[in-house]
C-alpha cells in the first residue's frame, strides 16, 4: 500500500479519535456538571451504552465475511456504521437534554437504548475497519501501517479537544448543539474520503458448504486455536492493567499533590506525546527492525517502569517524577498498541478476517470497559483500610505494572506461523462444521 493510500486510509482514524472527543468527553461532562445527572447514571448510560455494543463485533465482523455488499466485504460496513455514529452525535445535545427532563425510568431507558445504537454503530464501523487494514496489507507492511493510522488517531483526539475548548469556551447549549454538529459533519466528510474507492470489489462467495457456516459454527472454530485463546488472554490482562489508570490518573495529581484543574489537565499532553512518538518510532522504524512481537513486549517493560515511577511518586510525595512518569507510560503504550494491532492483524485467517477482528475488537471492549471502574474502586477500598491517598494510588500503580509484566508470560507463547499453521485446515474444518 503506497504511503498517500495509508493517510487518506488514516483519515478514518482521525474522524474516530475526533468523536470519541466529543461523545466520551464533552457529553458525559455536560450531563453531569451542566444538567446535574447523577455520576453513576452518567457513567451507566454513555459508558454501558457504548461498551456494551462491543459485544456484537464477532457478529459484525462474521456477516462482514459472508455477505459483502455491491462486491465490497468492508469498506460499506464501515461507512455505514461511521455514518451512524456521526448521526448519534448530531443528535447527542438534543437527547441529553430531553434526558435530563425526563428523568424517569421510560427516559432512562430511551437514553440507554440512545447510547447503545452508539455504540453499535461504533462497534461495526471500527470492526468492519480493522478487517479492512488487515485485508489490504501484507504481513509486512502491517507495523508502519498500524504506526500511522494509530497516530492519526491520537492526533484527532490531541486536534478535537483543542477544538472543543475553542467552541465550549464559553459553555452555552447553543454551542453544544454547534460543536456536536460540525463534529458530524467532519467525520462524515472523513470517513467518505477514507474508505471510497480503497478496497477491491470481490466476487460473489461461492454457494458450497463453507460459505454456508454458521455465526456459532465460526465461533466454535475460532476457539479451537491455541495461538487465538493465548493472545486473547494476554489483551484482556494487558489491556484491563493498562487502563486501570485511566479514571484515577488525575484524582492523583489532584489528592496527593495538590494540583489545580488545569496543571492535571497537562498529563494528557504528556501522555498523548509519549503515545504519538512510540507510534511513530515502533511503527516506521523498530517493528521493521525488530519485529513486532519484540516491540510489543518492550511497550509492556515500558509500562510496566513507568506505572513503578508513578507508584514511587505516590509514596514518596515526589512530584518531579510525574511528567517523566506520564510521558514514559504513553511511549510504552505507543510501542504496545501498535505491535499488539499488528500482531492482531496477523492472527486472522483468509476470508474469516472479520470473525478474527470481531473477536480481537470484543477482547478489547471486555477489558478496557470494566477497567477504570476496578480502579476507582481499589482506591476507595485500600483509603477505607486505613491507607493515605498516596499509599492507596501507589498500591494500584504498583499492581497495574505487575499486569502489564505478567500478560508477557502470554505474549511469550503467541507465534503467528504457529496461528497460520492451525488455521491452515479451516476451510475443511468449516466444510465439516456445515454438514
Amino acid at each position: 500500500m503506497d504511503r498517500g493510500r495509508l493517510l487518506r486510509l488514516g483519515l478514518f482514524q482521525l474522524a474516530a479519535g475526533s468523536t470519541s472527543v466529543i461523545f466520551l468527553g464533552v457529553v458525559n461532562r455536560v450531563m453531569r456538571v451542566e444538567l446535574g445527572l447523577d455520576v453513576f447514571l452518567v457513567s451507566l448510560l454513555v459508558g454501558g451504552g457504548h461498551y456494551l455494543g462491543g459485544l456484537a463485533t464477532i457478529p459484525f465482523g462474521h456477516f462482514s465475511d459472508a455477505h459483502p455488499v455491491a462486491g465490497y466485504r468492508r469498506s460499506l460496513y464501515a461507512l455505514a456504521g461511521a455514518l451512524a455514529a456521526a448521526a448519534c452525535l448530531a443528535a447527542a445535545p438534543t437527547v441529553v437534554v430531553w434526558v435530563a427532563q425526563n428523568q424517569t425510568l421510560l427516559g432512562f431507558g430511551l437514553g440507554f437504548a440512545f447510547f447503545l445504537l452508539e455504540g453499535l454503530a461504533t462497534a461495526l464501523a471500527g470492526t468492519a475497519y480493522l478487517a479492512m487494514l488487515a485485508d489490504l496489507t501484507t504481513e509486512k507492511q502491517r507495523g508502519p501501517a498500524t504506526g500511522v493510522v494509530w497516530t492519526m488517531l491520537m492526533l484527532g483526539i490531541i486536534v478535537s479537544g483543542i477544538g472543543v475548548g475553542m467552541i465550549l469556551d464559553p459553555y452555552s447549549t447553543s454551542a453544544f448543539a454547534t460543536l456536536a454538529q460540525v463534529g458530524a459533519g467532519l467525520a462524515v466528510v472523513l470517513s467518505l474520503l477514507a474508505l471510497v474507492r480503497q478496497e477491491p470489489r470481490v466476487p460473489a462467495p461461492p454457494a458450497g458448504r463453507a460459505a454456508r457456516l454458521g455465526l456459532v459454527a465460526s465461533v466454535r472454530l475460532l476457539l479451537r486455536s491455541r495461538q487465538a485463546r493465548w493472545f486473547s488472554a494476554f489483551l484482556l490482562l494487558s489491556l484491563f492493567a493498562f487502563f486501570m489508570q485511566d479514571v484515577i490518573l488525575e484524582p492523583f495529581g489532584g489528592e496527593v499533590f495538590g494540583l489545580d484543574a488545569a496543571h492535571t489537565a497537562r498529563f494528557n499532553a504528556y501522555l498523548g506525546t509519549g503515545v504519538i512518538l512510540g507510534m511513530l518510532l515502533g511503527g516506521l522504524v523498530l517493528i521493521p527492525r525488530f519485529g513486532k512481537p519484540r516491540i510489543t513486549a518492550l511497550g509492556c517493560w515500558l509500562m510496566g517502569a513507568a506505572f513503578a515511577l508513578l507508584a514511587l511518586a505516590g509514596a514518596g510525595g515526589q512530584e518531579g517524577l510525574l511528567s517523566s512518569a506520564i510521558t514514559l507510560l504513553g511511549f510504552g503504550s505507543g510501542l504496545f498498541t501498535v505491535g499488539g494491532v499488528a500482531i492482531m492483524m496477523d492472527l486472522t485467517a483468509a476470508q474469516h478476517t472479520g470473525l478474527f477482528a470481531g473477536a480481537w475488537t470484543l477482547v478489547r471492549s471486555v477489558a478496557t470497559g470494566p477497567a477504570s471502574v476496578v480502579g476507582g474502586a481499589l482506591v476507595s477500598f485500600l483509603t477505607s483500610l486505613g491507607a493515605t491517598a498516596g499509599q492507596a494510588y501507589a498500591l494500584v500503580f504498583m499492581l497495574e505494572g505487575l499486569g502489564v509484566m505478567a500478560a508477557l508470560l502470554f505474549l511469550a507463547r503467541v507465534g503467528v506461523e504457529a496461528f497460520q499453521r492451525e488455521v491452515s485446515g479451516f476451510g475443511q474444518l468449516a466444510g465439516e462444521a456445515a454438514d
